[in-house]
């Protein structure tokens, strides 16, 4: 399991610390959190192959919960999947949070 966070850090999905978790002010639209979980599952699954779709799945609702206790869904909107934007500050905010939820929630899944 240890290869799942080496293998996802190094493709750049997660990178920095952690911070405690707080209630979700305003919950992202549905369409939102379902478009997020399903790019996440999908790049999760072509970093980590053998990594089980459940915990796959585990992880990115994690991530998306971490992420909208911290990022307004206007910023989280500013987050470009193809990364074909030139990143403005707001959106390199949201990215680092992205970044801090993923390596968060892996660590969660895995117990470490």
């Amino acid at each position: 399991m240890k290869l799942l966070s080496l293998i996802l850090i190094n493709s750049g999905l997660a990178t920095s610390l952690t911070l405690p978790a707080r209630a979700i002010s305003q919950p992202y639209p549905p369409v939102a959190v379902n478009s997020f979980m399903d790019t996440c599952i999908e790049r999760g699954r072509r970093s980590a192959p053998l990594v089980p779709r459940s915990m796959m799945s585990n992880i990115c609702q994690c991530s998306i919960n971490y992420i909208q206790q911290r990022v307004s869904y206007a910023d989280f909107q500013t987050l470009d999947p193809n990364g074909g934007q030139p990143p403005s500050p707001r959106r390199q905010q949201a990215q680092r949070v992205l970044d801090e939820s993923v390596n968060y929630c892996i660590r969660q899944q895995l117990g470490v």
